[in-house]
């Protein structure tokens, strides 16, 4: 058995609600988890992310992601550090050259605001974003470097991929057209994969939304992982649901003129490269 395609980034662009879309196809069988990061993990054992994760290493393992495929089904993966990682495409095409690869960017600006209150939301990070920015000499500054602002450069990361595989077998999606029409954005990934839209996909439900605390007091306790685990296993879904409403506030806060503009100057020219190499318009990117 061989997976037959990758979501492969870029982080905080709805790349899970991309996966949950797409495993309710019936010709569809996504792995069990969402990011097996299995292409990626020497990279990710070798950095020690702040993130604890725990990349799956063995084939026979990887392939047992897979164990609930139906004859005649695609199986698929979702991992976003395949993106950013240089020798993850060529792992892949090593792997199966005939697989197909799906990437999902989003405004660079925008996605490292995002991917920061993230992590400030889940107490990975005590710093402001200016100071991720302009202040080297923070603590694990060039991981939270790297998280924040080197994952938004995107052409050289892109590039990659269509130097290895092809642009026949590269879809790069805009995160802001899955925003505006989630079922047009779901059915030009099916035609890319050779699919038919299908009637049992559920485009009313919110995939991993971000979002704020409401209450102050709430955020000490939710950044501690072992109280984020507890309320999993003891919460019920539909009152996670209800909580979630209760105690986060949909709307993200602003980042100053400043620095967003800061923010802007940074990724324009690279912006600019990919628009190049796509042929696309990316204005709204630019500030």
């Amino acid at each position: 058995m061989k997976v037959d395609f990758f979501i492969v980034g870029a982080p905080k662009s709805a790349t899970t609600s991309l996966f949950h879309y797409l495993s309710q196809h019936e010709r569809i069988s996504m792995s069990s988890i969402k990011e097996p990061d299995f292409f990626s993990h020497l990279e990710l054992n070798e950095q020690k992310l702040y993130y604890k994760v725990n990349p799956i290493s063995d084939i026979g393992k990887y392939h047992n992601l897979f164990l609930k495929r139906k004859k005649g089904q695609l199986l698929g993966e979702a991992s976003v550090s395949y993106l950013f990682y240089p020798k993850v495409s060529e792992r892949i095409f090593s792997y199966n050259p005939n697989a197909k690869i799906i990437i999902v960017l989003r405004n660079p600006v925008k996605r490292a605001v995002s991917h920061y209150q993230m992590d400030k939301r889940l107490g990975f990070i005590k710093y402001d974003l200016a100071e991720v920015l302009n202040d080297s000499t923070i603590k694990n500054h060039a991981l939270y470097y790297q998280q924040y602002i080197q994952i938004g450069f995107y052409y050289n990361q892109v590039k990659k991929y269509i130097d290895v595989f092809g642009n026949e077998n590269i879809c790069v999606l805009n995160y802001d057209d899955l925003k505006k029409n989630n079922k047009e954005f779901i059915s030009n990934v099916l035609n890319f994969l050779s699919l038919k839209d299908s009637q049992k996909i559920n485009f009313e439900s919110k995939y991993n939304r971000s979002k704020n605390f409401r209450f102050k007091s709430f955020s000490f306790l939710y950044s501690k992982t072992i109280f984020r685990k507890v309320i999993k296993n003891i919460v019920p879904n539909k009152l996670i649901s209800l909580l979630d409403e209760i105690f986060f506030d949909q709307k993200l806060q602003n980042v100053s003129a400043h620095l967003e503009n800061q923010l802007y100057d940074l990724f324009k020219q690279d912006v600019i490269l990919l628009e190049k190499m796509l042929e696309i318009n990316l204005s709204s990117w630019k500030k």
